[in-house]
């Protein structure tokens, strides 16, 4: 058998004929790449335009100067589906069973999402159930390929501080997934309380005050599964000066994050309506906001994410698109400085004016609002929330430790700037920020 040969194809012998792998030459080449370009940013992600340009360095010009404009429309068309999305949840949806769950009612609402008490029919496991709200809407990419991402990935998260997901799927065109039913308070429940009394806060108190609203029925499917009740265990009560009772819930949610973060799972969405407290003490993390991170540290997080979360809560950085497991940290940062000072952040009556103090404001040391605060607790939250990433703590699992230490009586390894490093820092900040607007 003798290979087959095309007598009308050129050859030149000696020379290797140019491929075009990429297919630039069937088109413009240029119009090719912006396709592709808007595809990219449309399904998620945020390709870098420098490196289109150092790739085709002949078209390196118009690059430069048009896929900025193409990255905004796109930015734009995605944030204005999002809010369409959002005025049009339904302020009640009448579904009554997930497959073998049945509904009891709704838990609460977050920015994508309706959290429901359900319960397995057959063996009356209390669970949660996530919903995305929108009937059929699921079916747009964006959003069917990031619910699967999100559910997968956090069921693949073991770990005593992370709420654990049993399964999802879909039931008459609405996607779910299924996991742990946290009996606990958020700890934006907890920061109110301690803003506004001066007694102790007890976590069983506000726990047991949440769910004096349920029906007796639903208690008593709570005792068929023999559900324990946290409350006859270790409780956790707080009072405004509880530093070490603060220290060990940052611990726990730092090491989540570390474990997370291992896993090359970002959270994107720290603050504290996310982190559920036990009447024990135990924090679980919710709500993760998913962003993945590649092999060598971190991929920049996609534009649909960058828009999760409140805002105040989310590193400078991430504002802009961009970031990496730093970002959780210094939300984790923000959310204590809310939970020991008592004090919002960034306080603003309108998204523009918060940004600007997100970009251009330094937050008080806790010591200008609490003089009694503990030095290393006002050192560890100081590095947590620095503006360059490059200041922060190296990991979530660093964080975690030198709170271990200052829960100890142990000597913490963060070390305290000086007056003349944090204005150097924060000049460097400030250009920092303002050259990635500009590329943006």
């Amino acid at each position: 058998m003798t290979d087959s040969y095309d007598a009308t194809e050129p050859e030149l012998d000696g020379f290797p004929i140019p491929g075009d792998s990429e297919g630039l030459n069937s088109r413009d080449g240029l119009e090719v790449l912006l396709s592709r370009f808007a595809d990219e940013v449309r399904t998620g992600a945020l390709p870098s335009i420098e490196d289109y340009a150092a790739k085709h360095p002949e078209w390196a010009d118009q690059i430069r100067e048009l896929f900025p404009l193409v990255f905004s429309l796109e930015r734009w068309k995605g944030d204005k589906e999002v809010e369409c999305l959002r005025r049009n949840v339904p302020n009640e949806i009448s579904v009554e069973a997930f497959g073998e769950y049945k509904v009891v009612r709704e838990l609460g609402r977050g920015g994508m999402g309706v959290v429901f008490h359900a319960v397995h029919e057959r063996t009356h496991r209390p669970v949660a159930v996530k919903l995305l709200p929108w009937r059929y809407a699921a079916d747009m990419p964006r959003w069917k390929e990031r619910f699967h991402r999100e559910a997968a990935t956090i069921a693949a998260l073991q770990h005593r501080n992370i709420v654990q997901v049993y399964s999802f799927g879909r039931h008459e065109g609405y996607y779910y997934y299924v996991m742990q039913l946290i009996e606990g308070i958020g700890l934006d429940r907890i920061i109110d309380r301690l803003r506004k009394s001066s007694r102790p806060c007890s976590v069983p108190d506000l726990v047991a005050a949440t769910a004096a609203s349920r029906s007796s029925a639903e208690h008593l499917l709570q005792k068929l599964h023999g559900q324990r009740d946290d409350s006859t265990h270790a409780t956790l009560a707080l009072t405004r000066d509880s530093w070490r009772g603060f220290a060990r819930l940052g611990e726990q949610i730092a090491s989540a994050l570390a474990h997370a973060h291992q896993n090359n799972v970002l959270h994107n969405d720290i603050k504290p309506s996310n982190l559920l407290v036990k009447p024990n003490g135990q924090v679980i993390v919710t709500d993760f906001g998913i962003g993945r991170l590649d092999n060598e540290g971190g991929e920049p997080l996609t534009q649909d994410e960058s828009a999760v979360g409140t805002l105040r809560y989310m590193a400078p950085e991430r504002l802009l698109g961009a970031g990496d497991a730093r970002c959780d940290i210094y939300s984790l940062g923000i959310t204590l400085y809310e939970l020991i000072t008592q004090t919002t952040p960034f306080d603003a009556l309108n998204r523009s004016d918060l940004l600007d103090r997100v970009f251009h404001e330094a937050l008080k040391p806790p010591c200008r609002i609490i003089p009694q605060i503990p030095v290393p607790l006002e050192t560890i939250i100081l590095k947590a929330i620095e503006r360059d990433p490059a200041d922060r703590y190296e990991s979530a699992g660093a964080l975690a430790e030198d709170l271990r230490r200052f829960i100890n009586g142990q000597r913490i390894r963060a070390v305290r700037k000086g007056f003349f490093q944090r204005a150097v820092t924060w000049c460097k900040s400030l250009r920092s920020s303002k050259s990635r607007g500009q590329q943006t």
